[in-house]
């Protein structure tokens, strides 16, 4: 009977420190998932960045990702994050000194962006955070 326990404890041992060992490689980049809708006065934002970073005084990584068809996904630090969205519009313009010239209107008010009031909590696990912005208000 001693000698079944002993085994036991043996074959536990060593599975114990295979799964410590094979946790202890996996890297963690310490990001939380992250999705959600973005919408400019009731329809999905076209296209677009997402950017997420730790308020003032707070530890975290700023991240971003694109914004397609008003559907966004990322990865960003735990806690409370600022958010900053933007869209810009291109147009080629032709200057007579200058030639083709490609000029860039920014879509979304400054309130969203450079100015932002947005800000999130990230949890651990998968959030959802969505965002219905306004052109004027």
């Amino acid at each position: 009977m001693q000698t079944k326990i002993a085994q036991f404890a043996a074959v536990f041992c060593v599975v114990l420190c295979f799964a410590t060992l094979f946790a202890g490689c996996q890297k963690s980049d310490g990001l939380c998932a992250v999705e959600g809708t973005v919408t400019l006065d009731g329809a999905p934002l076209a296209e677009g960045t997402i950017n997420f970073g730790p308020m003032a005084g707070a530890h975290g990584t700023a991240t971003g990702a694109k914004i397609v068809d008003g559907k966004y996904s990322a990865r960003a630090s735990q806690g409370e994050m600022a958010v900053s969205i933007r869209s810009q519009k291109r147009e080629t313009v032709q200057d007579p000194e200058r030639g083709e010239m490609i000029t860039a209107t920014e879509l979304i008010p400054d309130k969203y962006n450079q100015n932002s009031e947005l800000k999130v909590t990230i949890q651990p696990g998968k959030n959802t955070h969505n965002f219905d912005l306004k052109t004027a208000e």
